[in-house]
């Protein structure tokens, strides 16, 4: 029977990311298991955007951590992970907002984060196609950016593999062996695996997999998409991520065009007993319905964005994220039972916070002290919960719908 120290069960980007520290930070054995193909489900469906301050404080180090990550990545391979470092831009429209941006700056500024504060023109000559006459504060963080999530995976992969870690695609984990409340290995579609730690990094199906352990894990898989807008010197070009929270938007370049991503009011969740194991045939917006989304949102923003009245899509990308009821992440130990971990509920920001939560994660596993205040992620902090139940899915739903949502008047 296979014997190692640490078993990953989840190929997407946290569980590539948790190999690949727990090997840089010394384990002996590692061993990634993934049923499909790596990085094939809500990895590869975001939006790659890298943002080192948010509304979450508790976030901020683990983002800061990333960039760094990606520039010693990129040593280590001796190639590119594909990162656009064309910085974030972050717009304040109304007084709400402005005070959120305030507080983000000091927080980013604590942490030894670039940030800036341009004026007007130096906006206009940043997003040219933005229109800047209801912005009331705007900063610039020029280490932000955007990246491939893909790619980003599979160098996290590349690396753990080169430091010795062992991954295995289409291998289905169906169970974990205790003995007493004692994690002692995993049962797979192809025998057996003994282990000391078991790491559930199982995206969307995550609370799933605890439940093999008997453990309700807090979060419900939530609807995230995006439209792309084809090529056009209007908007081409590369310039920062614009970050919008007054419309609850935000745009990335995209080979000449733009990415456009836009929240909704009330975001759709799913049951994760419903979900098939492959999402490659799973949509979660049925028939044409996106357009409307998209539809409603028009007159906001073409506030920032006159030219969307013009704009020709020529595609709309929806995907899961997992979400908890305060929009923080699930990072941890699972109480009472000793040697399995939790990596889960990323609320969005999966491709941002992923070295953090790979390191964090190694620190645990390997019986360390993470770097990070892990108190705000702990596993346990709801109590007692039905994550497949439609209250606690309604709450999820909401901790979506308010990551960064205010709608401006029309005044």
């Amino acid at each position: 029977m296979d014997t190692f120290d640490h078993v990953i069960v989840g190929g997407g980007i946290m569980g590539a990311s948790i190999a690949y520290h727990l090997m840089q930070k010394g384990a002996r054995s590692v061993l990634l298991l993934e049923r499909n193909e790596l990085a094939s489900a809500a990895s590869c469906q975001a939006a790659g955007l890298v943002l080192q301050a948010s509304t979450k404080p508790s976030k901020t180090p683990l983002a800061k951590l990333t960039i760094d990550t990606l520039l010693h990545l990129e040593e280590e391979l001796a190639e590119s992970v594909g990162y656009h470092m064309v910085g974030s831009l972050r717009i304040a429209a109304s007084e709400k907002c402005a005070i959120e941006l305030d507080a983000m700056a000091k927080d980013a500024a604590s942490r030894n984060i670039p940030i800036e504060w341009p004026d007007l023109s130096d906006i206009r000559q940043m997003v040219p196609w933005l229109d800047i006459s209801n912005i009331q504060k705007t900063a610039f963080l020029p280490s932000d950016g955007y990246i491939d999530p893909y790619l980003l995976t599979i160098s996290y992969a590349n690396a753990a593999r080169a430091r010795g870690a062992v991954i295995r695609t289409r291998t289905n984990v169906c169970g974990v062996v205790k003995d007493a409340e004692k994690v002692v290995g995993v049962l797979t579609d192809h025998g057996p695996i003994a282990c000391g730690t078991v790491i559930d990094a199982c995206g969307v199906w995550a609370a799933l997999f605890a439940e093999k352990v008997g453990y309700s894990l807090p979060m419900a898989p939530v609807r995230s998409h995006y439209w792309i807008i084809q090529p056009d010197r209007t908007y081409g070009g590369e310039h920062p991520v614009t970050i919008l929270p007054d419309v609850a938007a935000y745009t990335r370049p995209e080979v000449g065009g733009l990415v456009l991503g836009v929240q909704e009011a009330n975001s759709v969740t799913f049951n994760a007993r419903n979900l098939p194991e492959d999402l490659s045939g799973f949509s979660p917006t049925l028939g044409e319905e996106h357009w409307d989304i998209l539809a409603n949102a028009y007159e906001d923003l073409s506030q920032f964005f006159p030219a969307i009245e013009n704009a020709h899509f020529s595609s709309y990308i929806c995907g899961l994220s997992s979400y908890t009821p305060d929009g923080e992440i699930l990072l941890g130990p699972v109480p009472g039972i000793s040697g399995f971990y939790v990596a889960a509920g990323d609320c969005g920001s999966g491709i941002t916070l992923s070295a953090g939560i790979g390191d964090a994660i190694a620190d645990l596993a390997l019986e360390q002290t993470p770097q990070f205040n892990m108190e705000p992620f702990r596993p346990d902090r709801f109590g007692p919960v039905d994550p497949h139940g439609d209250h606690f899915r309604e709450l999820c739903a909401a901790a979506r719908a308010s990551k960064s949502r205010q709608i401006i008047s029309h005044s």
